[in-house]
């Protein structure tokens, strides 16, 4: 007779079925938008075809089989390079090859077919090591990387919202903890933590679908790579170390108020005032210390605090957009950081000051 635990987590695991294969179709249109959104889409088949498998385990003594119990955890472990795949492709656009697929996944998968062939503990034992320290490879190789990339994007755009990639640490550190659970319940099976594991799988994955579409991928070949060559590691300063760029830099920020463009580059500054990327943030970073995004962004919060100060009134939306940020959520986080407070708070402030005529 079945549990209410057992039949929990029957539906739970279900449901994860199903979430991976309605998914699928969603993505199946959004494949061709970039290579990222094409691994994901192949990651939820697979996913899908992953929780599929596990039907087998519905017959009768299947379950307390070891052979059959190893050889299926064994597959299941085949997810961790799979996503290591999708990441290194979100964190370094265009990594991803067929060559370097085969070459993550081909470890793991004839380490499985070794298992179904000649089964052993040791085989078992030594497939678990493995991914165990592949996967924490994979995740400092991630959280490195990543990094690199949010500096790049911040030292070459001024709008980053949809191009950081902030949001894949957080989701490698939650399916790690997913990782995690997942070995202790094979060690110590359990049909409600199977239930919560499933809940939790959805939850994450729902995430990451979320995040995937709305992230731009930006690709400058040569420079986001996971392993970087030496050369792109640091760039040479300019000659004699001087910035004869520099007031006309500022005359376009204070004059001609080039920050008013939401989407404002590195790349288009740096032909405006007739040098090079290169030297421009070589410039920003080592001379002001500070990124392009940052540096663009202290013009914008002075239009705002001028725009809030003003008798004429506007919205916050009408502000953020007369400011240059291209909403209303990225005005309030960046006015937040820059000022200590929220924008409305600031207007209030301002109004309170005002001398009554």
């Amino acid at each position: 007779m079945t549990t209410l635990s057992e039949n929990l987590a029957h539906f739970v695991h279900g449901a994860a079925f199903m979430f991976f294969v309605t998914t699928s179709v969603r993505l199946y249109p959004l494949r061709k938008r970039n290579s990222m959104m094409k691994i994901l889409y192949c990651s939820m088949i697979f996913l899908a075809l992953l929780e599929l498998k596990d039907i087998c385990f519905l017959f009768p003594n299947l379950w307390s089989d070891t052979y059959i119990s190893n050889l299926v955890t064994s597959i299941d472990m085949l997810y961790v390079p799979v996503m290591a795949l999708f990441m290194f492709e979100v964190i370094s656009p265009g990594w991803v090859t067929p060559l370097r697929s085969v070459a993550m996944i081909l470890p793991s998968a004839l380490l499985t077919l070794a298992y179904l062939f000649f089964p052993s503990a040791c085989l078992y034992t030594a497939t678990f090591i493995y991914t165990a320290l592949f996967g924490s490879t994979i995740m400092v190789i991630v959280f490195m990387a990543s990094s690199r990339y949010d500096n790049y994007i911040k030292n070459n755009f001024s709008q980053i919202d949809e191009l950081s990639v902030t949001w894949i640490r957080k989701v490698i550190v939650a399916l790690f903890i997913c990782l995690i659970f997942w070995t202790l319940l094979i060690w110590r099976a359990s049909w409600l933590g199977d239930a919560f594991y499933y809940a939790i799988s959805i939850i994450v994955w729902m995430l990451i679908y979320r995040f995937s579409c709305k992230h731009a991928v930006v690709v400058e070949p040569g420079t986001l790579k996971i392993f970087p060559n030496h050369e792109n590691v640091s760039t040479p300063p300019p000659p004699d170390n001087t910035y004869s760029f520099a007031p006309k830099l500022l005359r376009c920020m204070e004059n001609e108020r080039i920050y008013l463009n939401p989407h404002l580059t590195l790349t288009e500054v740096a032909a405006t005032i007739g040098t090079n990327r290169t030297y421009l943030s070589d410039y920003l970073n080592n001379h002001l210390h500070t990124s392009f995004y940052e540096y663009v962004n202290t013009f914008r919060i002075r239009e705002a605090q001028t725009l809030l100060s003003s008798e004429t009134r506007r919205s916050l939306a009408e502000v953020a957009e007369l400011s240059g940020f291209n909403s209303l959520s990225t005005f309030n986080r960046a006015f937040i950081k820059a000022t200590g407070c929220t924008p409305a708070r600031y207007a209030k402030k301002q109004a309170t000051n005002r001398p009554v005529v």
